[in-house]
């Protein structure tokens, strides 16, 4: 009988910025529009420091990684898809309007039809202000920056944190915000 002696690999999540970004970056542009590989290329890394402790080393870390891109992509297509996700698209692509009133009568290329009903009914804005509100003040400030466009690196140099906090905290007030959503809209 055979023993199989598995070569188990140890992570190294300080090192995926240098090893694997520029590869999951490549293999995210094949699947997302540039404005949204930022975000869920983050949302990876977080995903994968919040699961270290599952890798049991039967794969590199860079197909691991790979496969959390690939599941953080599908999810991002089920929220684009769904009633909720184009609803909350739309809400945060106009929210780089002065007052969110504005938006409505632009002349945006923004696709309103979904959306213009919450506005009328002055409904949208309410929520979107008051869920911001209740966020903590560095996830407040760091959601804020990412909404108005900001990259990653500006909001590190701006809050003077590094990349991780700016992920944490967009993780935590994304799922902090779906949660209000949801319950409150």
């Amino acid at each position: 009988m055979e023993t199989i002696i598995e070569n188990k690999i140890e992570l190294n999540p300080d090192q995926w910025m240098v090893r694997h970004r520029d590869y999951l970056i490549a293999m995210a542009r094949r699947k997302l529009p540039e404005d949204n590989i930022e975000d869920i290329i983050q949302d990876t890394f977080l995903a994968a420091l919040n699961s270290a402790s599952g890798f049991r080393g039967r794969s590199s870390e860079r197909v691991w990684l790979t496969s959390i891109l690939n599941h953080k992509i599908m999810d991002h297509y089920r929220m684009v898809y769904s009633n909720k996700g184009k609803i909350l698209h739309s809400a945060i692509s106009i929210s780089e309007y002065p007052t969110w009133y504005e938006w409505e009568g632009s002349s945006s290329d923004i696709n309103s039809s979904d959306i213009t009903d919450c506005l009328n009914a002055n409904e949208l804005h309410l929520v979107l202000d008051s869920g911001i509100n209740l966020l903590g003040s560095r996830e407040q400030q760091v959601l804020r920056m990412k909404i108005k466009g900001c990259s990653t690196d500006a909001i590190c140099q701006t809050l003077d944190i590094n990349k991780i906090n700016v992920w944490v905290a967009l993780s935590r007030a994304r799922k902090k915000m779906k949660s209000y959503l949801a319950e409150n809209w």
